[in-house]
């Protein structure tokens, strides 16, 4: 009997007695253990649905619970039914979107119009069509096809049927090493991620992240941006502007699903990478166009390029869109990060450090504020273009001090980028 009772506590105690900061499950939706107190989900569950949450232990009278990493309000309230196999809360009709959070009311509002990118007159010169070394790829020929936003057709002032390409290109070619602010048009794929501020009184968007535009619907991020610990998940993403705070100066998307890699674990920096898509398609211009996927033989410069609005050596938040240089070196960052859910590993990470400025005593690095940004490389047979290389996912912990930082190797993840951004192809 007494056996007996031995092995039911042992059973017991691997479904629920996970301490806080494990792992757990929640209905196939993964999540991590933390007090009632610091999950709201729970707490919505509990006191307003009067049902139990998903528990992971007892800590005396203290209910440690299994609360999700992403937003899972629309599987309570009274509209749960309708709502609860939705993409995140989202129902989206051909015509209208409604959106769910838990409370009344359901937001409905209709689709905005979408507007057909116009083809460009038959008699436009050509652009290039450099090939790679390897074999063809389809996201190289989209990287081909963007050029036209920067390398505009237009018709002679002489002859309006006769056409010439006009160069638009924003790029600063004397960009010093140790950061400065970014130009109009230079990092025509960069956006600002962020959430519905929860402090009330304040601005009713917080800017948590950045990403790159890779396509007409989805931007690339990292995975630890999807969800803030203070404001939830993301809901907007700004595009086409050097200036967070002034939304007026860029175009503002609504986000509608958010696809962490599948095997990414919140506890955990491994696997780091997410894509976003929008609720519209964008329209491209020489200020918002996508930037290129790193595939195979794909010629680049030697150096690295960050862009973001993170925060600067003295810890305060930019507002400026903020660029630096930097280099690759595997060799600072093995044995450097890890940790007990961590492990370097170069075929899947980059590993980049700022180089001195010649101006500044300081070197440049990713800072805090810049997770999911670009760790970007000028293309070198396409003129004014970027190959996206790599996603700020970890950075040092002092800013300008020339530590290195982590970035999620792109390349390494390009079969799933493109299974989810081009499912057709």
């Amino acid at each position: 009997m007494v056996y007996k009772y031995i092995l039911v506590l042992f059973f017991v105690c691997t479904v629920r007695c996970l301490g806080r900061g494990n792992p757990c499950k929640f209905n196939s939706t993964a999540g991590i253990c933390k007090s009632i107190d610091d999950c709201a989900f729970a707490r919505k569950l509990l006191y307003e649905d009067e049902k139990k949450p998903p528990m992971c232990k007892w800590e005396g009278d203290l209910r440690i619970v299994c609360c999700p990493t992403t937003d899972q309000f629309h599987a309570t309230g009274i509209f749960k039914d309708f709502f609860y196999d939705t993409n995140q809360g989202i129902k989206l009709s051909k015509d209208m979107s409604c959106r769910y959070s838990g409370v009344q009311p359901v937001l409905c509002c209709p689709k905005p119009r979408e507007r057909a990118m116009p083809p460009e007159p038959p008699a436009c010169p050509p652009l290039s069509r450099p090939r790679l070394r390897t074999a063809q790829h389809f996201a190289w020929t989209k990287c081909l096809d963007y050029q036209r936003f920067f390398n505009k057709c237009v018709s002679k002032v002489t002859n309006r049927r006769q056409y010439v390409r006009v160069d638009t290109c924003g790029r600063d070619t004397f960009r010093i090493a140790g950061g400065s602010e970014a130009n109009p048009k230079e990092f025509p794929h960069m956006a600002v991620l962020g959430c519905r501020n929860a402090v009330p009184d304040e601005e009713e968007v917080v800017w948590i992240g950045g990403g790159s535009l890779i396509s007409e619907k989805f931007i690339l991020t990292a995975a630890h941006v999807l969800v803030s610990p203070t404001h939830g998940v993301i809901k907007f993403a700004l595009l086409g502007t050097v200036n967070k705070t002034d939304h007026r100066s860029g175009m503002l998307y609504n986000i509608v699903r958010r696809i962490p890699h599948p095997t990414y674990q919140p506890s955990s920096l491994n696997y780091d990478i997410a894509l976003v898509e929008l609720e519209r398609p964008v329209f491209f211009s020489e200020f918002i166009r996508p930037a290129c996927l790193p595939v195979p033989g794909r010629e680049i410069e030697s150096e690295r390029i960050i862009a973001g609005w993170g925060e600067t050596g003295f810890r305060t938040r930019a507002e400026l869109l903020l660029t630096a240089e930097l280099l690759e070196d595997s060799e600072l960052c093995a044995g450097k990060f890890e940790g007990k859910n961590f492990e370097w590993n170069p075929r899947s990470m980059i590993c980049a450090v700022g180089k001195r400025a010649i101006s500044k005593p300081h070197h440049a690095d990713s800072c805090k504020g810049d997770s999911g940004g670009p760790l970007m490389a000028l293309m070198k047979s396409i003129k004014c273009s970027y190959s996206v290389e790599g996603v700020v996912s970890r950075g040092p912990r002092s800013c300008g001090q020339g530590h290195p930082g982590i970035y999620t190797r792109v390349s390494h993840y390009l079969p799933w980028i493109l299974e989810n951004v081009w499912p057709n192809h």
